[in-house]
């Protein structure tokens, strides 16, 4: 029963809905979308596996590599086993490289290695920071270089600011201005489709508010 589902499933993702978008836009921003509105593991890991699916089809196109990998970046944070936080670290990373090979001037592909960077440091901090700290730094470079209108390139350098050591010239006060920045930037954002990297905005307004009210 499950293999017929399965073939069902690719089945539909295939079809064209008009000229130009494809049915697995809207497959895939429902999964999206139930992400965004519950941060929960499970969420992710349903939108991992639809992303997995499309990929059955659409193995030459970058997005659905590139939700897969968000998840489990988020899978990552939410997760508390440090060998699980590993595991799925490693699985965003190889598609990422995927990604990369598909679209290697992507701005977002970038943000979201830096976002896998970050992750890693999570895990631990005084061991990873040093490390992955310089490569998160470098890839939101790489992304501001190709795209400089790309608000998640702000909101990530405002939240590493954030939770930097002020002796380090962190903390809430300096990440004012990157919010703020980041803020401005999604006001003219637009994305290309219903399912192109959309996120980050309204966390960014509530750090931004969190950091206002908090000082230092």
């Amino acid at each position: 029963m499950k293999r017929v589902l399965l073939i069902v499933f690719v089945l539909l993702i295939a079809r064209k809905t008009d000229g130009s978008d494809t049915l697995y836009y809207s497959t895939l921003r429902k999964s999206i979308d139930l992400a965004y509105k519950d941060y929960k593991l499970e969420n992710y890991r349903q939108l991992a596996n639809c992303s997995e699916r499309i990929l059955l089809v659409y193995k030459n196109e970058w997005l659905p590599y590139y939700y897969e990998a968000y998840a489990y970046i988020n899978m990552g944070f939410i997760e508390t086993n440090e060998g699980a936080r590993e595991m799925y670290c490693d699985k965003a990373q190889n598609l990422i490289d995927e990604a990369f090979k598909i679209k290697p001037d992507e701005s977002e592909i970038y943000v979201l290695q830096s976002m896998l960077y970050y992750a890693r440091m999570s895990i631990s901090p005084m061991i990873n920071g040093p490390l992955y700290l310089p490569k998160a730094s470098g890839a939101l470079d790489d992304a501001e270089k190709l795209d400089p209108g790309n608000p998640r390139i702000y909101y990530l350098r405002g939240k590493s600011t954030m939770n930097t050591p002020v002796f380090f010239g962190g903390g809430k006060e300096a990440a004012i201005p990157l919010f703020d920045k980041a803020i401005n930037v999604y006001k003219d954002f637009k994305p290309k489709s219903i399912i192109h990297p959309f996120w980050g905005e309204e966390d960014a307004l509530r750090l931004y508010n969190e950091c206002k009210a908090g000082g230092t």
